[in-house]
């Protein structure tokens, strides 16, 4: 079981502005965060 914080970087470069979801998957269940490209 990991206990603790993750972290992971995503070049989103090539990504038009806009609104995404994000979806992050764990063994817990699935978190939706909204991602803004400015």
């Amino acid at each position: 079981q990991f206990i603790g914080e993750y972290v992971k970087s995503i070049n989103l470069e090539q990504y038009n502005k806009a609104i995404y979801f994000l979806e992050i998957e764990t063994d817990d269940g699935v978190i939706t965060k909204k991602l803004i490209l400015q």
